[in-house]
């Protein structure tokens, strides 16, 4: 161990761009950087690294080891500010063969339920913000900055691993794996335990030595391809499909149908099933391919969050550009089979082929060129379309009623401004990144006084339309509801939005997240109670 440095000395830990990009350097896959932190470098820790480390060059992977017995540095952090402490040289190389491998392999014993002090000092002085982690503005959060990177943890210990993992829930496994790595971006992490080594036999032993090998066996290109890879792939598709905001276009949609068939016996209708599938599978195309061409706007983003600046599967490198258009391709392909399905059911099939067509060129030119719709200023009103007016006659069309009835526009128009409110609040926090990157949403063109403006606007004309058209035709919904359901609501959003155009700009945070729920609830009301409360034919109509 080195002696202590006094604070501010040496060179404080710079960004890791550096280090993970390495300019003029093509960058390999299938760099294995193994860290032993047993302080015992002849213990059984250090054979199970020597047996990973033999079994990952067999694979033709690139592999350094780190003996962190072996570096000279000072376990303690001894200032206020990490970037304050002098960083030794064993330090730098150690973060810099941290930013070039893909897979980290950690190997250490079971100490008191947790990590050696070594390997823990190691740990608080190299993960450092701005290389392992980053803080977002205004207080948002953390962003990890070692995303790309898998892990293993190979421990070992003298208890049980089944007291370990099913008795003590292996309280420092859960730590180091997700409080830490997966704090940092570094994610699978596969956890495997060895012992008790105290009492093991050579037998025992070599049988461990040989599932470390194994382990090593499963890598591919220095990346973890096991069932925990496979699972958080499977999770960053699902994080990609944004599934947070289906359900209200599977509401409008349901809304729609029920116009022609009663909502219990349209469950049991196929015809309803296949068009649902192809509605959702067209809003699947659409959320890929948003990730890929609002890339820019995503990247410079720091205010995003789980209802703006995209999922950042691409941004955060979990996903590519070929894989997100193969899956726009897919979606398409299943969104018209869907579609085979309903014309097959449907006596006319000329209006739903035209809403289908109109559904994929509105929905994928959002961001798709040459439409580009959040380019022009004109996104806030084609989304709101799209998930008002144009879905609720497809549920129509789907239930087998007519193209452009009146009971359409009687749901889909209040539908039409009540979305209006969300979809332009959405662009507030990705304003200063929208413009950066070309796109004339709402938000960019009016300022944020004007899109509150305008959410305000819509609010009111949603509540007023709803009321005067369930008044006008003799609701089934009480009035008593109505009141207290759309109208309170719509008062409480309203109150909201003023109050957030009163704000001082210097007291504004750049997220809205409250906003952005009240906003997104406020929609519920317009499509459950026409469900709840179902007209003769007409939505809030008691009578046609």
């Amino acid at each position: 161990m080195k002696p202590p440095a006094p604070c501010n000395a040496g060179e404080a830990p710079q960004p890791l761009v550096g280090e993970l990009e390495m300019p003029g350097v093509e960058k390999k896959r299938g760099r294995i950087l193994i860290l032993l932190g047993h302080p015992r470098v002849d213990s059984f820790c250090g054979a199970l690294a020597g047996a990973f480390t033999e079994a990952a060059e067999e694979q033709g992977l690139e592999v350094s080891r780190l003996v962190l017995a072996d570096l000279e540095f000072d376990p303690h952090v001894r200032c206020a500010s990490l970037h304050e402490q002098a960083f030794e040289p064993d330090l730098a190389r150690a973060r810099a063969a941290i930013g070039r491998a893909d897979h980290l392999v950690f190997v250490y014993p079971v100490w008191w339920g947790t990590m050696p002090a070594l390997l823990k000092g190691f740990l608080d002085r190299v993960l450092v913000p701005g290389f392992a982690f980053a803080e977002r503005t205004a207080g948002q959060g953390f962003a990890g900055l070692l995303r790309g990177k898998s892990a293993h943890l190979l421990t070992t210990m003298d208890t049980p691993p089944a007291v370990v993992k099913y008795l003590l829930r292996s309280p420092g496994h859960r730590a180091f794996s997700i409080a830490t790595l997966r704090f940092c971006g570094v994610w699978p992490v596969r956890i495997r335990m060895y012992g008790p080594v105290h009492r093991s036999t050579e037998g025992q032993r070599r049988e461990w030595l040989s599932e470390a090998r194994n382990e090593a066996g499963r890598l591919r290109s220095g990346r973890l391809v096991s069932s925990e890879s496979r699972r958080a792939r499977l999770g960053s598709w699902i994080k990609a499909l944004r599934l947070q905001f289906y359900p209200m276009t599977w509401l409008a949609y349901t809304a729609g149908a029920a116009l022609v068939v009663p909502l219990p016996h349209l469950l049991s209708h196929p015809v309803y099933w296949w068009g649902g599938a192809a509605v959702f599978f067209v809003e699947a195309a659409t959320v890929f391919l948003n990730e890929v061409f609002d890339y820019e706007s995503d990247r410079r983003n720091p205010n995003y969050g789980a209802f703006t600046g995209g999922s950042r599967t691409l941004v955060d490198g979990e996903l590519s550009r070929p894989d997100l258009i193969g899956g726009a391709v897919i979606a398409l392909g299943l969104s018209l089979a869907a579609l085979a399905a309903v014309l097959l059911h449907l006596p006319s099939a000329g209006t739903a082929v035209i809403c289908y067509l109109a559904a994929i060129v509105l929905g994928l030119g959002y961001t798709v060129p040459p439409l580009e719709f959040s380019h022009r200023g004109a996104g806030e009103a084609v989304v709101a379309f799209t998930h008002s007016l144009l879905v609720v006659q497809v549920g129509v069309l789907a239930a087998g009623g007519p193209f452009l009835g009146r009971g359409v526009f009687l749901l889909g128009l209040p539908l039409f401004f009540a979305v209006l409110p969300s979809i332009t609040l959405s662009g507030i926090p990705d304003r200063e990144a929208d413009e950066a990157a070309g796109k004339r949403t709402l938000a960019v063109l009016c300022g944020v006084d004007g899109a509150l403006a305008i959410a305000l606007l819509g609010t009111a004309l949603a509540v007023a339309l709803v009321l005067g058209i369930a008044f006008a035709t003799g609701s089934a919904v009480p009035p008593s509801l109505l009141l207290a359901g759309p109208g309170l609501h719509g008062v409480l959003l309203g109150a909201s939005l003023v109050r957030a155009r009163r704000t001082p700009t210097e007291r504004r945070r750049p997220r809205i997240d409250g906003l952005m729920v009240l906003s997104l609830t406020f929609v519920l009301w317009f499509v459950l109670l026409p469900l709840l409360f179902p007209g003769e034919g007409l939505p809030w109509a008691a009578k046609p």
